[in-house]
């Protein structure tokens, strides 16, 4: 996808789409599940790390997966997404 077209949000407008859990997105930058340049409240956001984030959150929520976790879950879905592409 073209850059200049994905939407682009502030760290408080990332936050409040991840119920206002400020500590959450920032556990999640910490253990690299998005990556950003600079501190994290001057950074901004893609859609798809909204996306990663929103989805890190479902895996919080619906199986209490800490960031750590959710992060790893990530990057093995991330993986299995690529293997996918090339068995196919």
């Amino acid at each position: 996808m073209n850059q200049e077209y994905d939407v682009q949000l502030s760290f408080e407008e990332l936050v409040h789409a991840c119920d206002n859990d400020r500590q959450w997105v920032v556990s999640l930058i910490e253990e690299n599940a998005i990556s950003i340049s600079g501190e994290p409240h001057l950074a901004t956001f893609s859609g798809y790390q909204l996306a990663r984030v929103r989805r890190a959150r479902r895996l919080h929520r619906d199986f209490d997966a800490s960031a750590a976790a959710a992060a790893l879950i990530l990057e093995l879905l991330d993986e299995l997404e690529e293997l996918r592409k090339l068995h196919n």
